[in-house]
């Protein structure tokens, strides 16, 4: 039971403090190179989403194509699954799923998708990079985060690499509402890492992922079955993203809720942060887009800052 329990508590201890003192400690002797590894994977394969979803979003829209991903990810979800989804917790898991996929498939891509139909993209981006901002500030109020100065200033530097990479264009019309929509995403964001960080950490992750995934399908339907667009209709490239993003819902979702687990909420968080820099690297690598000085100079910036915040430490030689 002592061991169990020492694998299962995150980096960050479980009652507030003041930065200097147990907590900071915990994260500096256990956060090592392999922690950031799987924070790093878990980025790419977010951020690949974006690259997929803007080829399936032409063509399909962002309800639609969001319906269709879902479907895929219920589908292969439920093999996987198999009996898991009569366990002994699969009322817990159930009534876990459908409250995080509300969260964090319904309220959180939905409205980020809303989003980029008023605002640019870069304000998007930038906006739901702060939700490490917003997922320390709701841990600590419900006592199951530290607040660190360090995370702060780390945090604060990463945002503006964020800025500084992805610059910030001029607002036109409805770009309040935008912004809104935007924040509002952020909030369900980290509102569903520290649920899942208070409540259902010791979920099984791939009945909840289910679960979560059938929240998302059923609330996107009625989009879907209003439009004359489906997956048989769509280019060859599309149907290839779309089956991309089921794939993304899959590991993408079960690795931010085992980041949660083994490293807390904020820290979890924080790794959204390399998004904007790995979505550089895809695209330079699959779409051939230039890389500039300022987009160098703000990865610089956000690594530096997480390095900050996380209190990495690099293996010994």
């Amino acid at each position: 039971m002592g061991k169990t329990a020492s694998v299962e508590r995150p980096l960050e201890a479980h009652g507030p403090g003041l930065g200097n003192g147990s907590a900071a400690s915990t994260v500096q002797k256990r956060l090592n190179w392999r922690h950031v590894a799987a924070g790093v994977c878990f980025s790419v394969i977010w951020s690949s989403a974006f690259v997929a979803g803007k080829i399936v979003v032409t063509e399909m829209g962002p309800f639609v194509s969001l319906f269709y991903r879902f479907v895929g990810t219920v589908f292969v979800l439920g093999l996987l699954c198999g009996k898991s989804l009569w366990g002994p917790q699969a009322g817990r898991a159930l009534r876990a799923g459908l409250v995080l996929g509300l969260l964090n498939n319904v309220a959180y891509l939905g409205l980020s998708f809303s989003a980029l139909q008023l605002v640019s993209p870069p304000w998007v981006v930038v906006i739901v990079s702060c939700s490490p901002f917003v997922t320390l500030m709701l841990g600590v109020a419900r006592g199951l985060e530290s607040f660190s100065a360090a995370k702060l200033l780390g945090f604060g530097l990463s945002l503006a690499g964020i800025v500084l990479m992805v610059g910030v264009g001029k607002l036109e019309g409805g770009a309040v509402q935008g912004l809104l929509l935007a924040a509002g995403a952020t909030v369900a964001f980290s509102l569903g890492a520290v649920l899942f960080r208070g409540r259902y950490s010791n979920m099984p992750l791939l009945p909840v992922n289910f679960w979560m995934s059938v929240c998302a399908m059923f609330c996107f339907a009625p989009s879907a079955m209003q439009s004359s667009v489906t997956p048989l209709a769509v280019s060859i490239p599309a149907l290839l993203a779309l089956g991309w993003l089921a794939v993304v819902s899959l590991l993408g979702m079960a690795l931010w809720l085992l980041l949660i687990r083994t490293q807390g909420a904020s820290t979890a968080a924080a790794y959204n942060m390399l998004n904007p820099l790995s979505g550089l690297a895809l695209s330079a690598l699959l779409l051939g887009v230039p890389t500039l000085p300022a987009d160098v100079a703000g990865a610089a910036a956000i690594v530096a800052g997480l390095a900050v915040a996380l209190g990495v430490r690099l293996p010994k030689r």
